[in-house]
């Protein structure tokens, strides 16, 4: 993954995905900042990255604070990050270079052009008709060459792609290496596509991912990202699908959520046809097979790979053959599946899957490899094997084989009857083995390290020892020489015939790689929508209801999560509207709850106790959005969805000891960036902003902070606050109008209950108008506060509620003794303020008298007195 900010804080992108082989370029992101850059490294999850060494030192630093570290000691190696940061050199993200770079991947052929008028010296992709130029021109309809950064990122990655090739195979006699090839390159745009920021994701609980325990595989330079989803609506829907390919395409789907009413709706569609009652069995069929996939990409990866002729064996595993050969058969399976679902051909993925998997092509693929490969006798050996009649040539040196190995016990009495009769019990038995041929075993005489007998009865007759293995010494003598050149190196011979075998079988099987691979996506993208339905069965969701107008209208809604943690969860509803623009209002006016759109307030201000609800309110709002966009089901009863363009929070504080920023810098930060993007179909959650600061300047930030978004008129964002700030409403600094609600979690209230954790029940139900209080004390005693401090804090509360003079009421709170003490250190203090002190003369100091007359004075008060400390020039 390459990364490239300028000082104005435009992002570019570009990252290279192994397993799927494809160059993927990030529109650039204006003014997208650091908050970009982390967004970025959460959907991608790399394990290496790369900058430019001009890059600005706050991308520098945010980016060496995650990224793995070298170090010897033991704690650092546990503080490994997730990805290998390097620097280059910049000419390596040159926009120029890069276009020449992109220019020469060669992704498929082109077609003629007559106007091929190309020079040898003239500059390939600047030069009008020629090759270059045309694959360059073909290229910019799939991405934006306008995007200077993320194209210049692209270079990078391609010459960092060319490196490794290298590396990787440093002797290739000017072929063409197969390892880091680019199949495809694409651009990810962000038309119609939801902005969910690093920050969303990680407070809403989307994306929480834990890095894997063992530093070295957490770090090592792998495609697959080495963590694990823990809670969190990611990892609750992925462990829903069946299949590698399922599972990143989810993955896909909710890192990217969709703005196109046409493509949501398409996957509510097909959700609903899931669903039916009438599809259950052939569900759960698909479902079965599905899990007999494994990840196709990894299988042709291995397969291209072709065969290790430097060790001489078979490099493809026998399970490699086997899970091909049961993708191949699973394909026609799942393309019958689909075409016999109640309604399938209302839907737009059984379709595709029912027009573009070829059944004919899978069948003789999956013929093909069970022609070739013998999984039973593969099983028993331990290796892979062929059948016989795949090779004349491997079946007629199988049986010389097979008719040597015959023939050794008679070749073990031939040696014997040659030498002495002694020596005949040493001789062990005869062997073949590949590349050194026929072998005498003989036992080892441990005194001389040679066998017992090698050849001394038989001067004409050379016994040559060729190693030894544990006890026995293996030799050859002549008659081994003769048999070696009459049958020559049987098994390397059919190690060769088989791994020919092998190679035709690969390159038969990659003849058909393009139609693997569109099955599989399309396999992969049916299981996501599998997993929906899934979890839509389970858990209780329904479908929503999307509209152009710039409403959230949420009946019963509940927290996808948190649900799943407590005994009963209270569900709650939620009507809001955001501005109309300045074109007016954008299709029919809704009936929400009875009422008309435009009485539904765009900024909802929750007040009530801590630990009543709040935040799990406002996150399940914005999940129940997020999830509507991603074509999913959503946890409610009823809920109608206006198109949201993006979801901004400031909701958690996410601090790090290598981050030199305060907790409130942090919050300000949030709030700027939801400022900066927000639009009228955004959705904003605000909660406790200001509280990293006094009470004074938190309330007015807060305030500030609320109306600005109000002053936005046709274009205000839709808003959801939490605060404790109650002088905010009681002092009238937020003006009260339409757009402005309020809301609080219920709460019953027992104040002569003995324990404080009888003196409040929270229903966690949502109520109009503001909360009271926010009960900070007794939610303090609920937790395990001391009683003192809690008798302590309600007498200052009641004491400022009435006004009154806090120091005179604490000092009236004193001990007699202490009262005493302060008494005397006020006198003594007085005492000395009235003290003349003398003006010293010239080349005299008179600190002897004042120090006489400071004695004076703690003689006068007593030793009770407070000692008075004088540093006198």
């Amino acid at each position: 993954m390459a990364i490239d900010m300028d000082k104005d804080g435009k992002v570019g992108c570009a990252y290279y995905s192994v397993i799927d082989e494809v160059l993927v370029l990030e529109e650039d992101i204006a003014m997208g900042g650091i908050d970009a850059v982390d967004t970025l490294l959460l959907q991608v999850q790399p394990t290496s990255v790369i900058i430019p060494n001009r890059a600005p030192s706050d991308l520098v630093e945010f980016l060496e604070r995650n990224a793995h570290r070298y170090d010897d000691d033991e704690a650092s190696r546990r503080e490994q990050g997730s990805y290998i940061l390097r620097n280059l050199v910049s000419a390596q993200f040159d926009y120029d270079a890069a276009k020449e770079s992109l220019a020469k991947v060669d992704l498929e052929p082109l077609k003629p052009d007559p106007l091929h008028v190309v020079s040898s010296e003239e500059e390939p992709a600047q030069c009008i008709g020629s090759s270059s130029h045309n694959r360059l021109m073909r290229l910019a309809e799939t991405i934006n060459l306008d995007s200077c950064g993320s194209v210049g990122c692209a270079g990078a990655v391609l010459n960092d792609l060319e490196r490794r090739r290298a590396v990787e195979d440093p002797v290739l006699d000017g072929n063409a290496s197969t390892a880091f090839r680019v199949r495809s390159v694409k651009m990810n745009t962000f038309t119609d596509t939801m902005i969910v920021s690093a920050d969303s994701l990680v407070s809403l609980q989307i994306l929480q991912s834990e890095l894997h325990p063992n530093p070295q595989s957490r770090s090592s330079n792998n495609s697959e990202p080495k963590a694990k989803e823990t809670l969190s609506v990611s990892g609750l829907l992925q462990a829903l699908a069946c299949s590698a390919q399922g599972k990143r395409k989810l993955r896909q789907m909710l890192l990217r959520p969709s703005t196109n009413l046409n493509l949501i709706q398409e996957r509510q569609k097909t959700i609903e046809v899931l669903r039916r009652a009438k599809n259950h069995d052939c569900v759960k069929t698909m479902r079965m097979q599905l899990r007999k996939l494994k990840n196709t990409k990894t299988l042709l990866l291995n397969v291209r790979k072709g065969v290790d002729r430097i060790r001489g064996q078979l490099s493809i595993r026998t399970g490699d053959w086997k899970a091909l050969l049961r993708f191949a058969m699973v394909s026609t399976q799942l393309r019958q599946g689909t075409r016999s679902l109640v309604g399938g051909s209302e839907v737009a993925i059984c379709s595709r899957i029912s027009n573009e998997v070829d059944e004919r092509r899978f069948l003789f693929i999956g013929e093909i490899i069970m022609r070739t490969i013998d999984f039973q006798l593969s099983k028993e050996s331990g290796r892979t094997e062929i059948f016989p009649g795949i090779s004349q040539y491997l079946d007629e040196l199988k049986r010389e084989y097979s008719d040597a190995c015959r023939m050794l016990p008679d070749l073990r009495d031939s040696v014997s009857r040659d030498i002495p009769r002694w020596a005949a019990e040493h001789i062990l038995h005869c062997t073949i083995m590949p590349q050194i041929g026929y072998l005498i075993a003989v036992k080892l005489d441990p005194n001389t390290g040679e066998g017992v007998y090698h050849g001394q009865a038989h001067t004409e007759d050379e016994w040559t020892m060729c190693f030894v293995s544990g006890d026995v010494v293996y030799y050859k003598n002549r008659l081994m020489l003769d048999l070696d050149s009459q049958y020559g190196d049987l098994p390397s011979r059919i190690a060769d015939e088989e791994i020919q075998v092998v190679m035709d079988l690969a390159s038969a099987i990659l003849q058909h790689e393009d139609a693997i691979i569109s099955a599989s996506e399309l396999f992969g993208e049916l299981d996501s929508l599998l997993a929906l339905a899934q979890a839509a069965d389970k858990y209780n969701w329904v479908a929503p209801t999307m509209t152009v107008s710039n409403v959230i209208a949420i009946t019963e809604g509940r927290h996808p999560l948190q649900e799943l943690l407590v005994p009963a969860f209270i569900p709650n509803d939620c009507n809001m509207a955001g501005g109309c623009g300045s074109d007016g209002p954008q299709g029919a006016e809704l009936l929400v709850s009875g009422a008309r759109r435009g009485a539904d307030p765009s900024l909802l201000i929750l007040t009530g106790p801590n630990n009543s609800g709040k935040s799990v309110y406002m996150k399940q709002v914005a999940l129940i959005v997020y999830l509507a966009h991603t074509g999913s089901y959503v946890p409610a009863t009823r809920a109608t969805i206006g198109v949201t363009d993006r979801i901004l929070t400031r909701i958690a504080t996410r601090e790090t000891v290598v981050n030199d920023e305060s907790a409130f810098l942090v919050d300000l930060k949030q709030a700027a960036f939801s400022m900066n993007f927000a639009t009228r179909r955004s959705l904003l959650l605000i909660d406790e902003f200001g509280k990293g600061t006094t009470a004074e300047s938190g309330s007015a930030l807060f305030a500030a902070y609320l109306t600005y978004f109000l002053d936005l008129g046709a274009e205000r964002p839709k808003v959801l606050a939490g605060t404790h700030f109650h002088e905010v409403f009681e002092n009238g600094f937020l003006k009260a109008g339409k757009d402005v609600g309020y809301a609080h979690m219920d709460t019953r209230l027992d104040p002569h209950a003995k324990d404080p954790e009888d003196q409040i029940t929270f229903l966690y139900r949502l109520l109009p108008g503001r909360g009271p209080s926010s009960m900070g004390i007794l939610c303090a005693a609920i937790n395990g506060v001391p009683r003192d401090v809690i008798s302590r804090a309600e007498t200052i509360v009641a004491l400022q509620n009435r006004n009154e003079d806090l120091v005179s009421a604490c000092s009236e709170s004193q001990s007699e003794e202490d009262r005493q003490r302060l008494a005397q250190a006020e006198l003594t203090a007085r005492r000395f303020l009235e003290m003349q002190v003398p003006v010293p003369s010239r080349g005299k100091q008179p600190e002897g008298r004042i120090r006489d007359m400071l004695q004076e004075i703690d003689i006068e008060q007593g030793r009770g007195g407070a000692p008075v400390m004088v540093f006198v020039a």
